[in-house]
């Protein structure tokens, strides 16, 4: 794949080009909504499925004018709150909450969302939210890059100790690391030269760098994907290790790493993705699993905890990396 799977944004790309249980004649209204524990309410986006042969544009799919609501659900099924979004006058098809202050999402909380488009059917979906994970320690939080003509090169890997929340799935807890990279990427050309992103980008990222049609940024964000128990640590005082896979760093210096717990949606959404990816044919669209009433796409939720982490390229000589925050 040209890039791992990015959990902070879930691209839905692939998904909103073509129907993904089959190729339909009737369009199909597309979700891309997400809520994270004890964080305020954010947007939700409707778009609508295309033509495998059309032009996909965000502008020429977005579904206007919906009638947006994000309910919390209590204990029995009914409605205990509930938020209004209104479409924003930047982006068409973009929906927030309508509250200056939005509402927090309570962990372990039930939400339902209702998004009735202009025509045709009401398109539901719910998750229920993660209970909170605390980010307890850190290891090896300065470490060097892998040299990669030094096959015998295996420098310490970062490590993020988290204490998970009590969990209500009956599956077991997977993770998900997310590196965000934090060089100031504004101060260098968006596209900047082969030698300019030689200093920067890691190995497999810079294999993959056009100068030509490549921006730095789109680079900024990298996902491990899914990570179950052989990835990371079960310790005895109920905490959770996990180790940074070299993969998913893009750049080296300073980086924010992030480890997501995910709700169901979004474990069956990645797992069935990242499963097909692996086979399909260029051009091919997964079958993804999904949970959207009268529509398709991804609501789901997560929650996560965070720790920072500096990586200088091999064979650096002094203490400095190339750019810093």
């Amino acid at each position: 794949m040209r890039r791992l799977l990015l959990f902070a944004i879930f691209g839905l790309a692939a998904l909103v080009g073509c129907d993904t249980a089959a190729l339909e004649t009737e369009s199909q209204v597309v979700v891309e909504a997400y809520l994270e524990a004890g964080e305020p309410m954010d947007s939700v986006r409707l778009t609508r499925t295309a033509r495998a042969s059309a032009e996909y544009t965000p502008e020429r799919t977005a579904v206007q004018g919906a009638d947006v609501q994000v309910q919390r659900l209590n204990d029995s099924g009914g409605v205990a709150a509930t938020v209004s979004y209104a479409e924003t006058d930047s982006t068409d098809g973009l929906y927030i909450p309508e509250p200056e202050t939005p509402a927090t999402v309570e962990p372990q909380a039930t939400y339902r969302l209702r998004a009735a488009p202009p025509e045709g059917p009401v398109v539901t979906a719910e998750t229920t939210v993660p209970a909170p994970v605390e980010a307890v320690r850190t290891q090896n939080d300065t470490t060097t890059y892998p040299d990669p003509d030094d096959e015998n090169s295996d420098p310490p890997q970062f490590k993020l100790t988290v204490r998970p929340g009590p969990s209500a799935l009956e599956r077991q807890n997977v993770y998900v690391l997310t590196s965000r990279s934090l060089l100031e990427l504004q101060s260098i050309p968006a596209s900047p030269p082969d030698s300019v992103a030689g200093r920067l980008l890691t190995p497999f990222y810079l294999e993959q760098y056009d100068a030509d049609s490549d921006t730095l940024a789109s680079f900024r964000v990298n996902s491990s994907g899914l990570l179950n128990e052989a990835n990371f640590t079960s310790n005895d005082d109920g905490t959770v290790s996990i180790t940074l896979p070299w993969l998913a760093v893009a750049f080296y210096g300073p980086n924010q790493v992030r480890a997501s717990v995910v709700d169901d949606n979004l474990y069956d959404f990645l797992r069935t993705q990242s499963a097909q990816q692996m086979s399909l044919a260029p051009g091919e669209i997964p079958n993804i699993d999904e949970d959207i009433e009268n529509g398709t796409g991804i609501f789901g939720s997560f929650a996560e905890a965070s720790g920072k982490v500096l990586i200088r390229p091999p064979n650096l000589t002094g203490d400095d990396v190339p750019l810093r925050p």
